[in-house]
């Protein structure tokens, strides 16, 4: 497996690919399932849920057929900078120093960067979902601190499926919660998230939305239920 990660990242260190060619996401989801793979990171999917949720709310918002696919592929990969993330900080059950913290809020920009070496341009949806899907609407979020529609569509609604995916999975440091749990707490906000930090029209997809966005998380999975890694 260490030999399939060492093929994939030479690939992806030498790629020169088109940003509108899949074999750039080919390349990207080689290297990130073979990361995963040895890492032992989100064997629930995390990733694949928050590309589905995120297809449905850009569906909802209007995005074509075309557009729908890029955002798809686009958030299944916003979290592939956490490859470069030690597994102790990732799977760690209590609170992080702030050097820690400091390591995973680097992995928007690690995972940006990636993808721009993997021939995407800096402007394409997964760049985008990478580099920013921990923005927030009111300007609070990283690494840029962007705010309202200065956010890159992708990422405010990788940002909200993210949201949605995190608080209902179990992490090795909560416990999961039911869908009507979850929305609400998105919706209404705790001391984890405030609707403040999302986009309103994505907030009323996902609302509007909601049976679907269920059934689609809820949906079994060959993978073994058993804890991933921390979303931050």
């Amino acid at each position: 497996m260490r030999r399939s990660l060492a093929k994939a990242q030479s690939r992806l260190n030498t790629a020169s690919i088109s940003p509108h060619d899949t074999s750039g996401f080919d390349v990207a989801v080689a290297l990130f399932s073979a990361v995963r793979q040895v890492s032992d990171e989100v064997l629930h999917a995390h990733e694949g849920k928050v590309g589905e949720i995120s297809g449905i709310l850009g569906a909802a918002l209007g995005l074509d057929v075309e557009e729908v696919t890029a955002l798809i592929q686009a958030a299944s990969l916003h979290d592939i900078g956490k490859f470069a993330i030690p597994a102790k900080i990732l799977g760690k059950t209590g609170p992080l120093t702030p050097e820690e913290l400091l390591e995973i809020q680097r992995h928007p920009v690690n995972g940006a960067q990636i993808l721009i070496n993997a021939g995407y341009g800096p402007d394409d949806a997964a760049v985008q979902a990478a580099r920013h899907h921990h923005e927030k609407f009111d300007g609070s979020g990283y690494p840029d601190g962007l705010s309202g529609t200065e956010i890159p569509l992708a990422a405010r609604i990788t940002a909200v499926a993210d949201v949605y995916d995190a608080l209902r999975a179990l992490r090795p440091y909560k416990k999961p919660i039911d869908h009507k749990t979850a929305l609400k707490i998105i919706l209404e906000g705790d001391d984890r998230t405030r609707p403040e930090h999302f986009d309103p029209e994505i907030l009323a997809a996902l609302l509007a939305q909601q049976a679907l966005v269920q059934a689609v998380w809820e949906e079994p999975t060959t993978a073994t239920a058993r804890p991933s890694r921390r979303q931050n």
